[in-house]
């Protein structure tokens, strides 16, 4: 009878450890679902963006379909490439969740590039850019005011650091006469003269 009494203990004792096991299973099924990485979205294109970057500043803003820089044109793919790179920002993962001094420091956000983005008079995006990761294919980020620092994918260091000249929209260079076809029409005239 002592076992049965045993072998009793033991069913429960593997029932209780199978049951463990599956409640740990599923609690890490579901937190698994939720992902690290997110997509800062903004709705809309803006009309204004406010660069400042180791103390210059840069004021685009959008006029119709073109962007200018006080009364300077800027070059239309590079302003849809940074339109596009403001309004959706992919991050990661979570660097950190402290704002103290030191951290920013850490991350290089105590000198960020400083972003903001409008739309008509309403906050499209704001984002500090910090220093790139070992790697340099990503940033560290903080977006709209949040406490978080995200580990943003792309180098927007290097994207977001340009000055006027970068941007301005580049006139087409008319072509040079050939000096050898100068000088062969040259030849031509003296020939029949």
């Amino acid at each position: 009878m002592s076992d049965k009494v045993n072998f009793s203990k033991q069913t429960k004792i593997l029932a209780a450890v199978a049951a463990a096991l599956f409640v740990i299973c599923v609690a890490q099924f579901f937190i698994g679902l939720k992902s690290p990485q997110k997509t800062f979205k903004a709705k809309g294109e803006p009309d204004y963006i406010s660069v400042e970057n180791s103390g210059s500043a840069l004021v685009l803003q959008r006029n119709g379909s073109d962007w200018f820089c006080g009364a300077q044109k800027l070059d239309k793919a590079k302003m849809d490439s940074l339109v596009k790179s403001i309004s959706a920002v992919k991050t990661l993962n979570v660097a950190s969740r402290s704002d103290s001094a030191a951290t920013l420091e850490r991350y290089g956000l105590d000198q960020a590039i400083q972003i903001q983005a409008k739309m008509g008079a309403k906050d499209f995006q704001k984002i500090l850019v910090g220093k790139e990761s070992v790697s340099g294919s990503q940033a560290y980020v903080k977006i709209n005011g949040k406490k978080e620092i995200y580990l943003a994918q792309g180098n927007l260091r290097r994207d977001w650091t340009f000055s006027l000249d970068d941007l301005k929209e580049k006139e087409p260079e008319e072509p040079q006469a050939d000096e050898s076809a100068q000088s062969d029409e040259a030849a031509a005239e003296e020939i029949t003269n």
